[in-house]
C-alpha cells in the first residue's frame, strides 16, 4: 500500500489479488449452493418415491386382506381352481383374486362391492388391473393402474401351512382353495429387498 499526498491506497497488484480472492470465494459459494440444491432435489425425489412405494404396499395389502372365500369364474364362465390364483411367469409372479370392500359411489346406480384384481409386472412396472365385477366376461373393461416403476422383481409366495410356494393352488394340493398367508417380495429402485407379509382371512369351509 502506497501513500500519495498523505492518502493511502492499494497498488494494482493488490487489487488484482483481492479481486481474484473474491472470485474464488464466489465460485466456491456457487458450487456449494448448486450442490446443496442438487442434494435437496435428490432428497425430495427419494421422498416422493418412498411415499409412492408405501402407497402401493398399502393398496396391495388392503386388497389381499379383503380376499373373499368365493371361488371366481374365468372369462368363459368356468369355475377357477381356487379363490386366489398365483403363477410364476419367468422370474416374476402373477396374482389374481376377488376381494370385497370395493367402493360404490353414490349416484352411479347399483354396483357390486366385489372386485377382481390382477397384479403383474410389465416393463419394469408393477401393474394393478381391476374389474368392477367378480366374474369378468371376455368383453369386460379392466382398469390399468401403474403402482410402481423401476421394479426389478415381483414375487408372490403363498403358505399352505407347511411350505411356501409361488404357485397356487400348489401341485401337492390341487383342491386347496386358499392359502393361510401371503408374502410379497419386490425390488424397487434403490430398495432391493422389500418384503410384505400378510395373514389371509380364514377360509370358510
Amino acid at each position: 500500500m502506497k501513500t500519495y499526498n498523505g492518502v493511502r491506497g492499494f497498488t494494482l497488484v493488490e487489487l488484482l489479488i483481492a479481486v481474484g480472492i473474491m472470485a474464488l470465494i464466489g465460485t466456491a459459494g456457487s458450487l456449494l449452493l448448486n450442490s446443496s440444491l442438487n442434494n435437496q432435489a435428490v432428497i425430495e425425489q427419494r421422498q416422493q418415491n418412498l411415499e409412492r412405494l408405501a402407497l402401493a404396499l398399502t393398496i396391495f395389502r388392503h386388497d389381499v386382506e379383503q380376499l373373499t372365500p368365493r371361488i371366481p369364474r374365468d372369462s368363459q364362465g368356468d369355475v377357477m381352481p381356487a379363490n386366489i390364483i398365483a403363477a410364476q411367469v419367468g422370474e416374476d409372479s402373477e396374482l389374481e383374486f376377488v376381494h370385497a370392500g370395493r367402493r360404490v359411489l353414490p349416484g352411479r346406480g347399483l354396483g357390486s362391492k366385489l372386485e377382481r384384481v390382477r397384479y403383474v409386472k410389465e416393463d419394469e412396472a408393477l401393474i394393478r388391473y381391476s374389474a368392477g365385477v367378480a366374474d369378468p366376461a371376455s368383453n369386460t373393461h379392466w382398469q390399468r393402474q401403474v403402482l410402481l416403476t423401476d421394479v426389478s422383481q415381483f414375487v408372490v409366495e403363498l403358505y399352505d401351512g407347511e411350505r411356501w410356494s409361488t404357485f397356487w393352488p400348489p401341485s401337492t394340493q390341487i383342491n386347496a382353495s386358499q392359502p393361510k398367508a401371503l408374502r410379497m417380495l419386490t425390488a424397487v429402485g434403490v430398495w432391493d429387498d422389500i418384503r410384505l407379509n400378510v395373514l389371509l382371512p380364514e377360509a370358510i369351509q
